[in-house]
């Protein structure tokens, strides 16, 4: 394809896949080029936003009905390198990540005018529409919508990325008015950074951005100021740094003095003040992420959405039941879990998954499950039975249990295995719809960046193949998708 085709990926290893038992199933696997024409899938909606290169509006399956955002790029905007590296660095930013408080995005289309990236739809808004309405809020509402950013950003970090325009714009909220559930997008100016190397690039929003990426080089912690302003703005409904005209406000960041003067920061508690002032300060004294989500402030007044602890023990119970019977299967059902699931049917265990992320760091460790399952059962029990969840459940063999994972092993079955769900995922297998999926089409699929052997793919139709055709047709894998074995 164009300019996105063009670009060749950074940061990836050549990789060899030998035997089937190596193929890791990620999400973004799934999130490619339709090659069908954006129109002929989806019908375009109303407008909810703007860009300096397009629009986002809403759209909807054509087949489905599911509502989702799409953000149009036109290329005529996007003429030069620069511009298009835009593009190319939030796509392929957005790719790789899986968070819960991060934007999904489902694929992407491209015509001689534009660039198409289809996203969820998040029905409530921005943050920044939601502080003008209220004017400000208090110490536990800005705790809950703190702890959810820190979260994100906390993933970020851990990952080698930066945001760099972090803003309550670029914040939206799932549902109107519901701060429990928020999505941090546009990773436009996104770039990867290496631990203790300092980044350079002026990049951000005045209001928002720190003193030292004005001076050009930093480090991650940028993104925590940005942090630190939006919360400052939650409690109070106006900027630290404030002017008539950008050349002001910067100058009033670059000095980095604010105040809590006020007859609002009156009831506000030291704590809130004293956490403002640990990311309103010089870099090499600003709180991290994983710091600011153990700070005092935080642990006191930040709770998420504490879920039933009976739904908290179902989930342990699916997790428990789950079992990856073949690789396909579990490649399947990881293609509906991130590309067919709406966000009303993953909210509930949103927030089990996130009770369970006790780190708030965005994924879940073997400590993390074994504190769980140690309520329900010996600890010797819990050690052996969290040793097999997590070789059954860690298909990405990282270690943990990402958020996409624990969707996958926790969903309930009867969504995971709706006609309509097994209609969409068998199609999108089946590239070139001949109605069968051969060997070479579950390669496209999951081989990634890696290379492989024929032989590998084989193996796989080999052990659903119940005719010996050499490939699936749709009966087969309907069978594949409601075997329990």
């Amino acid at each position: 394809m164009g300019c996105v085709a063009s670009k060749k990926e950074t940061n990836s290893q050549a990789l060899r896949i030998s035997t089937v038992t190596e193929i890791k199933v990620q999400p973004s696997s799934f999130i490619v080029e339709n090659e069908h024409r954006f129109q002929d899938v989806y019908k375009l909606g109303k407008k909810i936003g703007s860009g300096a290169f397009g629009d986002v509006k809403l759209c909807s399956h054509l087949i489905t009905g599911a509502e989702r955002a799409v953000k149009i790029f036109r290329k005529d905007l996007a003429v030069e390198p620069d511009k298009q590296r835009i593009l190319i660095n939030e796509l392929d930013t957005l790719k790789i990540l899986d968070h819960p408080n991060i934007i999904r995005i489902y694929e992407f289309f491209e015509d001689s005018m534009r660039f198409y990236i289809v996203m969820e739809n998040c029905k409530g808004g921005e943050l920044f529409v939601e502080i003008i309405k209220r004017q400000n809020f208090n110490e536990l509402q800005a705790a809950q919508i703190m702890c959810q950013l820190f979260s994100a950003v906390l993933y970020l970090h851990e990952n080698g990325i930066v945001h760099r325009d972090i803003k309550p714009e670029n914040i939206l909220l799932e549902e109107e008015g519901d701060i429990s559930n928020i999505k941090l997008i546009d990773f436009g100016s996104s770039t990867r950074f290496i631990k203790g190397q300092l980044i350079k690039g002026t990049l951000g929003t005045t209001y928002y951005i720190s003193p030292e990426v004005l001076s050009g080089t930093y480090n991650e912690k940028c993104d925590m100021w940005s942090c630190g302003v939006i919360l400052y703005i939650l409690l109070c409904g106006h900027p630290p740094f404030d002017g008539k005209n950008d050349e002001e406000i910067i100058e009033c960041v670059k000095r980095g003095k604010f105040t809590f003067k006020g007859e609002i920061w009156r009831s506000v508690s030291n704590a809130a003040k004293n956490m403002i002032s640990e990311l309103l300060c010089l870099a090499s004294m600003r709180l991290s992420a994983s710091q600011a989500l153990s700070h005092p402030w935080m642990t006191r007044n930040a709770s998420l959405s504490s879920p039933d602890p009976e739904l908290i023990q179902s989930a342990l119970m699916s997790l428990q039941q789950f079992h990856a019977s073949s690789k396909l299967k579990d490649a399947i059902n990881a293609f509906i879990t991130t590309q067919c699931i709406s966000l009303k049917d993953t909210k509930m265990l949103r927030n089990i998954f996130q009770a369970i992320d006790t780190n708030h760091d965005g994924k879940l460790s073997r400590e993390e499950l074994m504190a769980q399952f140690m309520k329900i059962m010996g600890d010797e029990a819990a050690d052996e039975e969290v040793k097999r969840i997590m070789a059954e459940v860690d298909t990405d063999h990282n270690g943990f249990i990402d958020y996409s994972e624990f969707l996958k092993a926790a969903m309930d079955r009867k969504i995971l295995e709706s006609s309509e769900n097994m209609k969409l995922a068998f199609d999108a297998f089946d590239k070139d719809g001949n109605q069968s999926i051969s060997a070479l089409e579950v390669k496209r699929m999951l081989e990634g960046k890696a290379s492989s052997e024929d032989k590998v793919w084989a193996t796989i139709i080999g052990e659903v193949d119940e005719n010996n055709d050499g490939e699936i047709d749709f009966n087969e894998f309907q069978k594949i998708v409601l075997s329990h074995v």
